[in-house]
């Protein structure tokens, strides 16, 4: 289940091994399914399921967020595989933002063109770039399945209240079904 850590965002997460069998069966419970009943939106998503203490600074570690994106890509992975063919031109793809995971998720793109536009932002107020470093799944040290590729973005915001700007980093790494051409 998902949940936020209003009053206590630093406290020890209790429960670890627990909760990620929790997530465990959430990513097998993919097997077999696919959201077909939302093919005529632009995209259905599906967040990652836990506490944001379970995957986020400072009370997460590598060794939790590798489990975490493992289980994301085995629940892409079977989403893959389930996809019917009426809409094999859908791209499956999942969105890690490191290093708080807790905003990753599963994306299914029905809309081909509004997948080839996520990235594709470059204003004044929020900016995606390509990152220049070592891929996320060498730092978490996990493998992607191999019909999917892996890209890395950092993403910046700027946010102004009461006339104060404050400016956001993360990154963001995106993992999709290789694609090709569907006529």
């Amino acid at each position: 289940m998902r949940r936020m850590s209003v009053n206590r965002p630093k406290e020890k997460v209790r429960g670890v091994e627990r909760r990620l069998r929790v997530l465990d069966r959430w990513a097998d419970s993919f097997k077999g399914c696919f959201p077909i009943e939302h093919s005529n939106q632009q995209y259905w998503n599906w967040k990652l399921p836990v506490l944001d203490r379970l995957v986020g600074p400072p009370t997460t570690n590598d060794d939790i967020q590798s489990h975490c994106t493992k289980a994301l890509l085995r629940a892409a992975a079977y989403l893959s595989e389930a996809k019917p063919k009426e809409c094999e031109g859908a791209v499956i793809a999942v969105l890690i933002t490191y290093p708080q995971m807790f905003a990753s998720e599963i994306c299914v793109f029905f809309d081909r063109e509004y997948f080839e536009s996520f990235f594709k932002r470059d204003g004044e107020w929020q900016s995606v770039t390509p990152v220049d470093k070592l891929p996320l799944s060498n730092t978490l040290n996990f493998n992607i399945p191999s019909s999917f590729s892996e890209t890395g973005y950092i993403h910046k915001t700027k946010d102004e209240w009461e006339g104060e700007v404050t400016l956001f980093e993360e990154e963001w790494w995106s993992y999709y079904e290789k694609i090709e051409d569907v006529q």
